[in-house]
């Protein structure tokens, strides 16, 4: 499964969602190496264990590009994420980290009409501490963390649990992003809302399982549940919020119950993969694609280190891959949704026979019904998840 940012907008109607109209999300992924084995990871074992990074010079290469392209195109204001992700952003060291970080900042500079912020995903298990007043200046107090229950043993999460507290105790703010698999199941949506509320959480985001070439030969159907199990998981955890809301509890924001929300506010295809693309080791840039179905793989646009970025967001696959999208992959059922701006969708496939789409239509709905509650206890805030 792939980890993908979604942009949770509330009150933000007039920003820019997409690349073209000055909003990047650029997910960055110089290197692809991590020492974990996860069930849902996207990443070949061969790819897991390659120490390649792309060299700092290469980075502020690909970085005059993009800003050569927003100059030419006189955008005055543009926003760049920089979503750091991998691959195991730390396994690269923090004397690399840093100086790729405050490149990337002199190329994007205020006075050229730049807000510019950095996120790490990162494991947190082996992280040395030292790591916190990198994530606390270069993520303005915040970073992520992948949180999938028990899915990869209670040792593991241990040691993750003790790595979160000595996190939060530096003063960090601390959001997640989970793959909901049959160990979060298992927990169950109150008994996980309720402990990540222990941890002083702030933030957490949901995805399926996704399939994909690594998965496939017995993890997938191991961990990875069906969607309409995934829609009930989201419904009773969100009831739950709602419940603890009422009695003034301190907790985690749900991200896709929020986006659900804030959607109604954001342009109609805002949630169609045009503000992000992946810029791996090589200079390429790609997105998640779809075959036989929803198997999961990296679909190519481009080199940026071959080519200018009008050339890449210009490139025959992209605008293919953009039409994809816009056309929803052609599901009818979906083309005849109410909800195709709402659906937590972000990167289009084929629907399972049988089973809830993978836009959660189910839980969409169930969000939309209840919004009163939701407006009551907490409502639309201007935070956002990354």
């Amino acid at each position: 499964m792939l980890q993908t940012e979604t942009v949770y907008a509330r009150n933000v109607s007039s920003r820019p969602f997409s690349i073209e109209s000055g909003y990047f999300v650029l997910t960055l992924m110089p290197s692809l190496f991590c020492k974990l084995r996860c069930p849902h990871c996207y990443l070949s074992l061969e790819q897991r264990k390659d120490r390649t990074v792309m060299a700092v010079e290469q980075l502020k290469i690909a970085c005059e590009k993009i800003d050569a392209y927003y100059q030419q195109r006189k955008i005055p204001q543009k926003t760049i994420v920089c979503y750091w992700y991998g691959g195991e952003p730390t396994s690269m060291g923090q004397e690399y980290f840093v100086a790729a970080a405050e490149a990337i900042n002199g190329v994007f500079a205020s006075k050229k009409g730049y807000e510019i912020r950095h996120t790490v995903l990162t494991a947190l298990v082996g992280v040395e501490s030292s790591w916190f007043d990198i994530f606390d200046h270069y993520g303005k107090g915040a970073f992520q963390t992948s949180y999938d229950g028990l899915m990869r043993g209670a040792g593991y999460m241990r040691r993750w649990e003790k790595a979160v507290r000595e996190a939060t105790g530096h003063g960090l703010k601390l959001s997640t992003i989970s793959v909901v698999n049959r160990a979060l199941l298992d927990q169950g949506p109150v008994e996980t809302l309720d402990y990540l509320a222990s941890l002083g959480v702030k933030e957490t985001s949901w995805l399926p399982f996704m399939w994909n070439d690594q998965n496939s030969e017995g993890a997938y159907e191991q961990f990875a549940p069906r969607m309409d199990e995934y829609d009930e998981f989201m419904i009773a955890m969100t009831k739950h919020w709602i419940t603890r809301k009422k009695n003034g509890d301190n907790l985690p924001e749900i991200g896709q119950m929020r986006f659900i929300l804030g959607q109604e506010q954001s342009e109609l295809l805002a949630n169609i993969a045009g503000q992000t693309l992946f810029l791996l080791p090589n200079g390429e840039f790609v997105l998640p694609d779809y075959r036989e179905g929803w198997k999961e793989f990296m679909q190519p646009f481009g080199n940026i280190l071959e080519h200018d970025f009008e050339t890449v967001l210009s490139s025959p696959a992209r605008r293919r891959y953009l039409r994809r999208q816009v056309l929803r992959n052609g599901n009818p059922e979906c083309q005849q949704c109410d909800h195709t701006d709402k659906c937590i969708m972000e990167f289009w496939k084929d629907n399972r026979v049988g089973d809830d789409c993978f836009g959660a239509k189910t839980y969409v709905e169930w969000v939309l019904a209840n919004r009163n509650q939701i407006d009551s206890v907490g409502g639309i805030t201007d935070t956002v998840l990354y």
